[in-house]
């Protein structure tokens, strides 16, 4: 009798167990923002090799802003930031003090900028002048870095 009942309680987990709803496969965006300024110029004739630009950049707290695949046309672009964005705004967030964010998104393309105290900001474009593209694919995880340089020189 005491190992029909094992059996039985063994047969009624296992079934509950199937009957539990499972937790959708997530996808979306990770990343980390860097600050990078100052002058990046190669130096002439010096035996010092100098610092790769990856070395002087340093994490930064930031507002992200995520649209539809936006091109170029469809912004309002100042000397070195974007004072509007003609796209539909999807999500924003705030980063953590080390630059590091992560956002679930759905199955899709994607624009995504900072937010600067003059204005927006991205500077990388794809072939067909999207900006700042980035694919978010099913129960994937796209990572991105975004180096906000505007006030470096090269």
């Amino acid at each position: 009798m005491k190992v029909r009942g094992l059996w039985l309680g063994i047969l009624f987990v296992a079934a509950f167990s199937a009957c539990r709803p499972t937790k959708p496969v997530s996808q979306g965006l990770k990343g980390q923002v860097f600050w990078l300024e100052g002058n990046l110029m190669p130096q002439a004739g010096g035996t010092v090799s100098a610092p790769q630009e990856k070395d002087l950049r340093s994490p930064v707290a930031r507002r992200v802003v995520i649209h539809t695949l936006t091109t170029l046309d469809q912004l309002n672009v100042g000397d070195f930031l974007i004072g509007s964005i003609q796209t539909p705004r999807i999500a924003e967030l705030e980063t953590d003090e080390n630059g590091r964010f992560e956002i679930e998104l759905p199955i899709g393309a994607y624009s995504v900028f900072t937010v600067e105290e003059e204005g927006y900001f991205a500077n990388v474009f794809d072939q067909y002048n999207h900006v700042n593209p980035i694919q978010v694919k099913e129960g994937e995880w796209t990572f991105l870095e975004i180096v906000v340089n505007y006030l470096a020189v090269y």
